[in-house]
C-alpha cells in the first residue's frame, strides 16, 4: 500500500470520501470521526492465522470508538487486529480493533471500518474463555440481570 504512487493513493482516498453519505452515518455513530491521514500497520490478534506478517494501511478517519482506513486487500468482517499507529517511522501507539465493514473502492484499494475493542489477552486474564472470545459477537447470549446483586450506598443485604 505504501509503495503505491502518492497521487494514486490520494485519488483513492478522495474517491472513498465521495462515498461518505453523512445522512447514512448520522445516528449510527456514537462519537464524531475526524478526518486524518497517516500510516499504520495491522497485526492479527488470532495467532492461528497463517499470515502473521503486519499489513500496511493508510488511516482515513478516527474517533473515540473506531477507525477507518484504506487497505490494499480485503479484511474479513468481525476479524480482530492490533493497529500500530506510525509517525516518522516509529510506532506511537496501538489499539485493538474489530473489523465492521469492508468495501472495495477499486482494484487493490479497500475501505475498512473498524471499532475499537478489548484486547483478547486481557479478556482471557479476566476469566473469559478464549474459545468464547473467538466466536464473536453473534454468539453472545444474554446473561442474568446482575443489578440485584449491587446495593446502593448505605443499603444492607
Amino acid at each position: 500500500m505504501i509503495a503505491r504512487d502518492p497521487k494514486q493513493l490520494l485519488d483513492a482516498l478522495t474517491k472513498a470520501e465521495s462515498l461518505r453519505d453523512p445522512k447514512k452515518v448520522e445516528g449510527k455513530r456514537q462519537y464524531r470521526r475526524f478526518v486524518v491521514r497517516g500510516e499504520a500497520e495491522l497485526s492479527p490478534m488470532d495467532h492461528n492465522r497463517l499470515d502473521q506478517l503486519p499489513r500496511a494501511v493508510m488511516i482515513r478517519d478516527v474517533g473515540r470508538a473506531g477507525l477507518g482506513f484504506i487497505s490494499p486487500e480485503p479484511i474479513e468482517r468481525n476479524s480482530t487486529w492490533r493497529v500500530h499507529f506510525i509517525s516518522h517511522g516509529s510506532v506511537i501507539g496501538q489499539q485493538a480493533i474489530i473489523v465492521r465493514h469492508c468495501s472495495k473502492i477499486e482494484e487493490g484499494v479497500y475501505l475498512i471500518g473498524s471499532q475499537f475493542c478489548a484486547e483478547t489477552g486481557l479478556l482471557c486474564l479476566l476469566g473469559v474463555p478464549h474459545s468464547e472470545i473467538a466466536m464473536g459477537d453473534e454468539s453472545a447470549v444474554p446473561t442474568e440481570d446482575a443489578s440485584a446483586a449491587f446495593l446502593a450506598p448505605g443499603e444492607v443485604a
